[in-house]
């Protein structure tokens, strides 16, 4: 298989293809959307990277050599809707009639999941490598973030009031998971760019451990931060058997990050110890 960088030259199209005829296309779009939203998105998407294959044919004419195109497979991380194979159908027309010299007459295109490598996914995310670093996040910036952030802040700041930590601590307390919670987003994004299978297992595993937040640790069970931390440990256990390709630092920050981002959104709370 031979990737197809943009950085220098553009977008054409394509992010990768097979000396036998298959050219890839991948995209994300950032979640959580309707069935309605999602398919509007990946319609459009669609749509402008095929447009790119008539309208920069010259360019990829010589990128593929004597290569003919027969099978266009256009990867997304959910595929939950019908009209978007009748519009791949009506596109894959489109580009037979345009008698591109390097699309075959059998041209067709899929769309479909990570599913169908299924193989080809799990031996991605068993590679113990790291992919990308967790990066400090500069001290300017977390100031300005919750500054910026100040009723996300003050929600958890009145639940870390309800553990048994020192009134002292618990600014400071709150200061490093803010700390924990950017350094991990921005990890995150990284990672979504460059490596979108391991953004997907990684963003969902903390989403289905969240569903289970209120089950897993009901109000009243943890009132310490010796319970808080405790949540973390079994996170950084979740994180590496759902994506065992992260390493150690990444599953650490995005551990306490969760924390951090459950607190101020409210899916993780506590009761003051003994309050009926």
């Amino acid at each position: 298989m031979q990737e197809v960088p943009a950085r220098h030259g553009g977008d054409l199209g394509i992010e990768a293809f097979t000396f036998n005829g298959r050219a890839f296309q991948c995209y994300a779009p950032v979640e959580p959307l309707s069935t309605a939203e999602r398919y509007e998105k990946q319609r459009d998407k669609l749509s402008t990277d095929l447009r790119k294959l008539i309208v920069k044919q010259k360019e990829l004419q010589k990128l593929l050599g004597d290569v003919k195109i027969h099978h266009y497979i256009f990867l997304v991380p959910i595929f939950d809707s019908a009209q978007l194979v009748q519009h791949a159908s009506v596109k894959s027309e489109e580009i037979r009639s345009a008698g591109l010299p390097f699309v075959s007459d059998g041209f067709k295109i899929t769309v479909a999941t990570d599913r169908i490598y299924a193989t080809e996914r799990s031996e991605v995310l068993e590679r113990f490598a790291s992919l990308v670093d967790v990066i400090p996040t500069p001290p300017d910036d977390i100031s300005s973030w919750i500054e910026g952030n100040s009723q996300l802040t003050e929600t958890a700041l009145e639940k870390l009031s309800k553990l048994r930590l020192p009134p002292s601590a618990q600014r400071t307390y709150l200061e490093q998971l803010v700390v924990q919670f950017l350094d991990s987003e921005n990890a995150l994004m990284r990672l979504r760019e460059k490596y979108p299978d391991q953004w997907e297992a990684a963003t969902g595993a903390k989403v289905r451990k969240e569903r289970k937040l209120v089950l897993e640790y009901p109000p009243g069970n943890t009132n310490s931060a010796t319970d808080l931390t405790g949540i973390v440990r079994a996170l950084k256990e979740e994180f590496a058997r759902q994506v065992p390709a992260l390493d150690d630092t990444f599953i650490d920050a995005m551990s306490w990050g969760s924390i951090a981002d459950w607190l101020m959104r409210c899916p993780l709370d506590f009761e003051i110890e003994g309050a009926t």
